[in-house]
């Protein structure tokens, strides 16, 4: 799907044609004709638009090496979407997102899945800068897709917190399952973010912007707050490794004591049924000729029960 979107009154207002007003071209889930359309209509590489159809593509820049916007250059990023796991829980992944600047001065940007922050793009008003549209969008959805990732990790450190608050009662299997979720989540981040610096600090030489020193304070804003994401990633990776070891631990030590406590249990209600089974023997026995018998046996096996029960409380075995 192609939407087209040009700006009125400060804002993006969507069209149904691709007009000299259009600025900027959002393609999501690109079909065979839209695709053959658009390496037409704009002259474009064809693995501009196809390479975000893989969700493993690398961020990359292409183009960066001209004075002048010639040809049409590509700068691909990877942005973060949660998802459900296999296992029930929240994911994230990440995926391609392909922004393609053209010779007559428009934006196209492409993305094969979901992204949240596209949304939130499309009812805020335009970014009040002096630099071109392809400058102000490419500058800002970095900025967008930078700080998403930031928002993801906040969560992430919640679902983290959250966790180790129920590592005292768990003998189950299910935090595990969330656990590693969020490990795979940011593993995911470590890489996607890593390949996502290499390109933005191509946008500090990039010779195809007007006045390359004009987008230096954003850029700065942007590096920053990615490397922010890399250095909470590498913390959380960390932090997450260590409390799933422990979390294994504290999982096997509960479930050790669970075992314990029945297995003690089985000892003291092995006793009635030891001493049932020699008084239900068809031999003579004590008692066997007393009216009171079954008294006498019912109180000699409840204090021999209330006696094992002590000394295994006083070993710590009940």
């Amino acid at each position: 799907m192609i939407t087209y979107l040009k700006i009125e009154n400060g804002h993006f207002t969507s069209s149904q044609t691709d007009t000299s007003d259009t600025v900027w071209l959002n393609v999501e889930k690109p079909t065979e004709e839209e695709i053959d359309q658009l390496v037409t209509a704009y002259e474009l590489p064809k693995d501009y638009i196809t390479g975000v159809l893989d969700d493993n593509e690398n961020s990359r820049f292409e183009g960066v090496h001209q004075n002048t916007l010639e040809e049409p250059a590509l700068m691909l990023l990877q942005y973060p979407h949660a998802e459900t796991s296999p296992s029930g829980y929240t994911q994230l992944n990440t995926f391609p997102f392909a922004i393609i600047l053209t010779t007559d001065g428009k934006v196209i940007t492409v993305i094969n899945n979901p992204a949240d922050f596209l949304k939130q793009l499309f009812t805020q008003p335009v970014p009040d800068s002096e630099l071109p549209i392809q400058e102000t969008l490419i500058l800002y959805l970095s900025w967008q897709i930078s700080t998403s990732y930031n928002r993801f990790l906040k969560e992430l450190i919640q679902q983290t917190n959250k966790l180790e608050g129920e590592l005292q009662v768990s003998t189950e299997n299910s935090q595990l399952y969330q656990m590693m979720d969020i490990q795979k989540s940011l593993v995911y981040f470590d890489f996607a973010i890593a390949s996502n610096l290499e390109v933005l600090n191509m946008l500090y030489t990039a010779r195809i912007f007007r006045d390359p020193r004009a987008h230096l304070p954003r850029l700065h804003d942007i590096l920053v707050e990615t490397k922010q994401a890399a250095t909470t990633t590498n913390i959380q990776l960390k932090l997450v490794d260590k409390v799933s070891d422990t979390f294994s631990a504290i999982v096997s030590n509960n479930l050790n004591n669970v075992m314990k406590i029945l297995t003690s249990l089985t000892i003291v209600l092995t006793i009635p049924t030891i001493i049932g089974g020699i008084f239900g023997m068809n031999v003579k026995l004590p008692f066997a000729n007393r009216a009171d018998a079954f008294w006498w046996i019912f109180v000699i096996t409840t204090a021999t029960c209330i006696f094992v029960i002590r000394r295994l409380k006083k070993r710590n075995l009940l």
